[in-house]
């Protein structure tokens, strides 16, 4: 339902109203092998990053994941791609023993590289070795797995579903093995690789944003973080998991989109612009429309899960404070085992946005 926010007292006073009768309703759901974070959480609270020196606030976390590992295409890791000595990481760990560090394989940027290999049994092996041993020389507490934009889905299945078993027997008895869950049908539906994986991951973060891609294309107004989407999507995987919820994390996204308009006023999903401008992360938008702006934004959209602001010709679409705690009460109020968010460095100097979920996990006792 699209409204217009007029009167911001009264919408923030109904958000904490609803926090109040989540946290004193709802029944517990904790996951099953989850860790505990120093705030005494009993949510998952994973967030990517680019280097650990971006995780302002490490004791928020139960999982920080230094993305992205890179491979050649035969298998051979490029160690080069992680961003830190063993010292930094043991370092880290020493100071935050609470935290689970991982390191992520693949990745928008570089999963073509993982194409090749993943279809190639010696060269999945290859990888696969070199990974675990990267784990125990760098204190890395497991691997994430994000094999992004394959083809073929039955045969990739089977190969990528080969490449975490074989992770799993190779990595250290209590590692943690995770995945980037696309938003791709095939990912999930049916006899997926999610429901193939199930034994083999302790979690999967599902990735759900960038739902707007194609209105880029069709210079329409599209909802990145779509709360319509995101609750269907994570539905979805629930079923390829046999209703298990305990297992997946709700992806949380730090940036929305802009678009250029050709008027001064709100547009809703849909309607259209005069072309897609550019991503626009939460440090971006806190810039071009101020902290109050950003915070209190000209409009709601997507049962609340969605901000909307106008600058001069250009239209904010993104996440703040509001959207991103209430989709992190509608993760915790339908059992999932808890959130993800990406990435780090997206958020402001202020981490706004991280501090805003961690409250509303710790909400949930």
């Amino acid at each position: 339902m699209k409204k217009q926010l007029k009167n911001r007292a009264v919408a923030l006073a109904a958000g904490l109203l609803g926090i109040a009768l989540i946290c004193g309703s709802m029944i517990s759901c904790t996951p099953k092998n989850s860790a505990k974070n120093n705030s005494g959480s009993k949510y998952r609270n994973v967030i990517y990053t680019y280097t650990l020196g971006d995780v302002t606030y490490p004791e928020m976390y139960t999982h920080v994941i230094i993305s992205f590992f890179k491979a050649d295409n035969v298998g051979n890791l490029f160690e080069k791609s992680f961003p830190h000595t063993p010292e930094t990481v043991k370092t880290f760990k020493k100071e935050h023993p609470n935290v689970k560090v991982l390191g992520a394989i693949g990745g928008g940027s570089y999963s073509e590289f993982l194409t090749p290999v993943m279809l190639d049994e010696e060269y999945r092996t290859r990888l696969a070795k070199q990974l675990c041993a990267f784990v125990v020389s760098h204190h890395l507490d497991g691997i994430d797995l994000d094999w992004e934009y394959y083809e073929d889905y039955p045969e990739s299945n089977a190969a990528y579903l080969d490449f975490a078993q074989q992770l799993r027997k190779k990595l250290p008895k209590n590692a943690v093995l995770s995945m980037a869950g696309q938003k791709a049908p095939q990912f999930y539906r049916d006899e997926t690789i999610v429901k193939m994986m199930k034994d083999v991951l302790d979690f999967t973060n599902v990735m759900t944003y960038d739902f707007d891609y194609d209105n880029k294309m069709n210079r329409t107004v599209g909802y990145n973080g779509s709360f319509t989407e995101t609750k269907l999507i994570m539905n979805d995987y629930a079923k390829a998991l046999d209703g298990d919820k305990s297992k997946l994390n709700t992806g949380l996204p730090f940036y929305g989109s802009k678009f250029k308009i050709k008027d001064t006023e709100i547009h809703f999903e849909n309607e259209p612009v005069h072309s897609f401008s550019s991503g626009s992360n939460y440090t971006a938008t806190t810039a071009a429309l101020g902290v109050e702006g950003a915070k209190n934004p000209m409009a709601y959209d997507d049962d609340d899960g969605v901000a909307i602001s106008v600058k001069g010709h250009d239209l904010f679409v993104f996440d703040n404070e509001t959207t991103l705690t209430n989709k992190a009460n509608w993760s915790c109020s339908e059992g999932f085992g808890g959130v993800m968010e990406w990435v780090a460095s997206d958020d402001d100097a202020a981490c706004t946005l991280q501090k805003a979920v961690s409250n509303a996990l710790k909400a949930q006792k």
